[in-house]
């Protein structure tokens, strides 16, 4: 159902998933990896069912998505980093 111009104007300005990234990043100041980030936004990777695991897997594709578009436009940076468990990716904003 539509809404008035009224109601539109009240609404608060929806922020982009590279946006919330972004700024994420550049308030915690050090390298996070894929995991920070994704429980940064508040976002969680349960995998109680099925239709969760489905969710949990499009929310992190997205948000991988969104960092490699932040990562060539040159607002973030990304470097691997070899640890005792393997490697991982870090990102840090620029």
């Amino acid at each position: 159902m539509p809404i008035t111009n009224e109601e539109w104007k009240e609404g608060r300005t929806w922020l982009t998933l590279e946006s919330q990234i972004l700024a994420f990043l550049k308030k915690n100041q050090k390298p996070c990896n894929m995991n920070d980030i994704v429980y940064g936004l508040g976002y969680t990777m349960e995998t109680k069912d099925f239709l969760s695991f489905l969710g949990s897997l499009g929310n992190y594709w997205s948000i991988q998505s969104a960092l490699e578009k932040l990562v060539k436009e040159g607002t973030v940076q990304a470097k691997v980093i070899k640890q005792p468990s393997g490697e991982q990716t870090y990102y840090k904003a620029v």
